[in-house]
């Protein structure tokens, strides 16, 4: 089994995130400057209740990463249960939908279009697992053909042909299933052996991990309910995805540790962790305080009504950097934990282990976080409070709940593999990131403050670049690691060249 490259697979992934962020930013603006806010609330809801109906997804794709990682052939058993599964939970979501439009409406047609993205969503999700688990920088360059078809797709269907909604649908849809294409041309390698029933009787006897792993995002995604239910505004849920929209930016970092988790399945020691915090802290440092500066002149870039929300992207940009490193430090547990080495492994065994210790923290989170927002929407509600300030309460339970999970497992995880910081290094981050935070105050751009999108384009785009020019001149100047690390870089790049 060929080793995973945790830099290259890492280095691959990140930068096809940060290729996305300009894509899926121009997607962003082509949506938002064409929908209302609360048809853009309504595409931002219906996209994320669509989670809940490829459950039975999940259950296949946590197994095949850890069993592929471990040398069993079982890619086609995994994506031959997807298949079936995805048809059947469509029907589902047709049935039920219903109950959902007559309080949120949308078409018929855009019900249909829904549809085909769950399809396609179960695919695609069961050659990511297959791709993670044996050669994660496929992800990454399955993401660049998703995020530039999409741009391309919703740039004709709702920005010329103006469908809208139903337009920022299809765009999703044709944009997967390119996406999917892409993978399948890149899978027979690893599309061995054959159809196992023992192999999905082995999954559904331990199904009960993979859902409880899920069952946090779950729980949390009721947050979506409780926010439009409670207010009786799609507004609150606008105005968050809103600030996710740039804010998501920072959870790409994670991607810079994507090949630790399927390491440490097999092979990996504590240096490998070392060296995937370090790399990950080099660029989310100058995420966070770029737009803890930036944030009001980046959310004109959707609409200028968007631009009071400078306090809940700033609140989001946290919570997403505290949540890259709680996902790093849960993977580093579950990466190490062994007892589902042995095929034949009980439930009972594995109800003891981190695999199942760590989603029910998660799970008990989550609860917690939904039943504080519960009373304090509906508190600040009645209290006739702004949706903005309810956004902003909202993300901050959240974020709070997330800092404790944090430490928790970093606590956890420094007792079963040995690792340290590097503080000397961070501090040349942290040094970096503070000289391009003096030069990004003095030269802020106040004009990108209106309506006009061109000149918001032109007045903040030059200052992010020239943010990007000062941190990174600083800290090469500063750190000979980080010099080491660009020449790396280089030379894997006129290898893939060549």
């Amino acid at each position: 089994m060929k080793d995973i490259r945790l830099r290259y697979s890492g280095l691959v992934n990140f930068a096809s995130k940060i290729l996305s962020v300009l894509t899926g930013l121009m997607f962003t603006i082509i949506v938002t400057r064409r929908l209302s806010e609360e048809a853009f609330g309504t595409w931002q809801f219906y996209s994320n209740l669509l989670s809940y109906f490829a459950i039975p997804s999940y259950i296949v794709n946590y197994w095949l990463v850890r069993d592929l990682r471990r040398g069993r052939q079982v890619a086609k058993s995994g994506v031959f249960f997807n298949s079936m599964m995805s048809v059947i939970f469509t029907l589902v979501f047709l049935i039920i939908s219903p109950v959902f439009s007559s309080q949120i409406f949308i078409d018929t047609s855009v019900v249909c279009a829904f549809m085909l993205w769950i399809v396609i969503m179960y695919h695609t999700s069961s050659l990511e697992s297959v791709f993670q688990a044996m050669k994660p920088q496929v992800i990454g360059y399955g993401t660049l053909v998703f995020e530039f078809s999409k741009v391309i797709i919703g740039a004709l269907l709702v920005g010329y042909m103006r469908i809208l909604l139903l337009g920022a649908v299809l765009s999703i849809d044709f944009a997967l299933l390119i996406q999917l294409l892409y993978y399948f041309l890149n899978l027979s390698e690893y599309f061995k052996g054959s159809i196992s029933l023992e192999d999905l009787r082995r999954w559904f006897k331990t199904s009960l991990v993979p859902l409880i792993s899920w069952a946090p995002g779950f729980v949390k995604m009721l947050d979506i309910l409780v926010l439009t239910f409670v207010t009786g505004s799609i507004l609150p849920v606008a105005y968050i995805k809103a600030a996710s929209t740039f804010a998501m930016v920072i959870g790409f970092s994670e991607a810079l540790a994507i090949g630790l988790y399927p390491k440490l399945l097999s092979s990996g020691t504590g240096k490998d962790v070392e060296d995937s915090v370090e790399l990950v802290l080099m660029f989310l440092i100058p995420m966070v305080l770029g737009q803890l500066i930036l944030a009001e002149p980046m959310l004109y870039l959707l609409r200028r009504e968007y631009g009071q929300l400078y306090d809940v992207l700033r609140a989001a940009s946290l919570c997403y950097a505290v949540i890259v490193f709680k996902r790093i430090f849960s993977s580093v547990i579950q990466g190490i934990e062994k007892v589902d080495a042995n095929e034949d492994v009980a439930l009972r065994n594995i109800a003891g282990s981190y695999l199942m210790k760590i989603p029910l923290i998660e799970v008990a989170g989550s609860l917690f976080y939904i039943i504080v927002l519960s009373l304090t929407v509906k508190i600040l509600n009645d209290m006739g409070s702004s949706h903005a300030l309810i956004s902003l309460v909202s993300i901050s339970c959240f974020l709070l709940i997330n800092i404790a999970t944090t430490l928790y497992y970093l606590k956890v995880s420094k007792k079963l593999i040995k690792f340290h910081f590097n503080i000397p290094r961070i501090l040349k981050f942290l040094t970096s990131g503070i000289v391009m935070s003096i030069m990004l105050c003095i030269f802020y751009p106040e004009s990108a403050k209106s309506e006009q999108i061109f000149v918001v384009m032109v007045s903040l785009m030059p200052v992010i670049l020239l943010g990007i020019v000062v941190y990174f001149a600083v800290l090469l100047t500063i750190d000979s690691k980080s010099r080491e690390f660009l020449k790396s870089a280089l030379k894997s790049l006129r290898i893939m060249k060549d």
